[in-house]
């Protein structure tokens, strides 16, 4: 899965906006690439087609998903990321509140996560800003979720010792950086790749 693809397609345009926002690594998201394909092009399809597989497609408000796409997904979604997101951050709190009661060591840094971000506004004129703004949201939101990992993972290992399970507990000690949380990954689905 290479990340998401941003697609504003709305009805009775001249053209296709697509943005790509991939991980690149750590807890950076960035954009990677943006094109617009106008309609009249022999090869629209095909184009929107090969920019998109492998990539998790979110259709920007209004945008018609013209059978192009298998797993299209609406702007929404990203609320199942923030909620899930939200609880990690809870409960990496809890476990750390949790081992500096039962250590009584008032030395350890609580982790401090931002705040989520709200929904981009659709009322943007052009598609390609259309879809700038819902590709920035996605990548404040899935670098949430990142950021989240990274704070749970700096507390899963004693660094002296190298032993796991450390200040956080055994169900929140996996030694990888999870890329989406266990229900949103499910519910997403990159498009196939296939031959043109």
């Amino acid at each position: 899965m290479l990340g998401f693809a941003i697609v504003d397609r709305q009805p009775n345009a001249t053209a296709t906006a697509v943005w790509l926002t991939a991980h690149v690594g750590g807890t950076t998201v960035q954009h990677t690439n943006a094109v617009v394909i106008n309609h009249d092009d022999d090869r629209c399809d095909q184009k929107i087609y090969a920019l998109t597989a492998d990539r998790i497609v979110i259709l920007t408000d209004g945008s018609a998903e013209d059978g192009i796409f298998q797993h299209a997904l609406g702007v929404d979604v990203l609320g199942d990321l923030i909620a899930e997101t939200t609880t990690r951050q809870q409960l990496i709190q809890k476990a750390v509140a949790e081992y500096m009661t039962r250590t009584k060591n008032k030395n350890l840094v609580m982790p401090n996560f931002l705040s989520s971000p709200n929904p981009p506004s659709q009322a943007h004129a052009a598609s390609e800003l259309r879809a700038l703004a819902t590709a920035n949201y996605i990548a404040e939101v899935w670098s949430g979720w990142l950021a989240t990992e990274e704070q749970r993972l700096r507390r899963t290992i004693e660094p002296r010792t190298g032993t796991s399970p450390w200040i956080m507990p055994e169900e929140l000690s996996a030694q990888e950086m999870s890329i989406f949380p266990e229900g949103f990954g499910q519910r997403v689905r990159p498009e196939p790749i296939k031959k043109c």
